[in-house]
């Protein structure tokens, strides 16, 4: 496990935002009151038809890129999302279609299902946090699996709900499988070292303009940290469809009908 997905899975939102937002920006103020204690405002001036262009310039690209990057998580949340849906909507789809089989073969099925929702709303579910699948989840379905290769068609009829009954399974397989691949992934170390040089390299620029009053430096110091920082925030909540603030709950199996 990564330290990204550590953070969010074992830490509360507060918390989360306690060593994301509020520790930055404490950082940032006392790195700046520092730098005042050694440099006056007068020297910094010297610095400012340097430090505006550079200034501009590292914000305006930081910004591009912290934009791209919180616009791929979004999307790959909502990607997440939606396979969640669809993963439910086969498990709905498959219990409706094994109406056309025997009663025998019917029940046994239906009953696999019924426990297999149960046991991935009820466990599976924590285990996906931590970017694992729940072991019993996984024998439910491949016992439903095995029961359909078994299977002896009868006539055209349940043929016909016998192919689309096990393409249904290889789909829930298969978004299943994508469903606890996604719940374990995040951003690679490379691109967070990436961004944290940026933010760094970008609130130490605002350390070289020399505005007289301390306190209102540390304001605007301070909310330009904030909105880096929050953005930051964003990121990690949404790397980790599962967890966090924003977390994908099972509500979508709670829902289904298999009575």
């Amino acid at each position: 496990m990564s330290l990204e997905h550590s953070l969010v899975a074992h830490f509360e939102p507060h918390q989360l935002i306690l060593v994301c937002v509020i520790s930055p920006i404490l950082f940032a103020v006392f790195g700046l009151f520092l730098l005042r204690k050694v440099i006056s405002p007068d020297t910094l001036k010297q610095y400012h038809d340097i430090a505006g262009p550079f200034f501009n310039t590292i914000g305006a690209l930081y910004g591009i890129f912290l934009a791209l990057i919180v616009a791929s998580t979004w999307q790959f949340f909502s990607t997440t999302a939606g396979n969640v849906i669809e993963e439910a909507r086969c498990l709905q789809s498959l219990y409706l279609d094994s109406e056309a089989f025997p009663n025998a073969f019917r029940d046994e099925a239906r009953q696999i299902m019924r426990d297999y929702r149960d046991s991935l709303v009820n466990r599976e579910w924590k285990s996906v946090k931590m970017g694992e699948a729940d072991p019993q989840t996984t024998a439910l379905l491949q016992k439903l699996t095995e029961d359909y290769a078994h299977f002896k068609v009868g006539d055209a009829s349940e043929a016909a709900y016998f192919n689309e009954s096990l393409k249904n399974i290889n789909m829930l397989q298969s978004l299943r499988a994508s469903r606890i691949e996604d719940s374990g992934s995040g951003l690679i170390p490379f691109l967070w070292g990436v961004i944290i040089a940026g933010g760094v390299a970008t609130i130490s620029f605002s350390y070289l303009f020399g505005a007289r009053k301390l306190h209102a430096h540390a304001v605007m110091t301070a909310l330009l940290t904030g909105v880096v920082c929050l953005a930051l925030y964003t990121i990690v909540n949404l790397d980790f469809p599962f967890t966090g603030l924003v977390a994908i709950g099972p509500q979508a199996f709670e829902r289904l009908m298999l009575k």
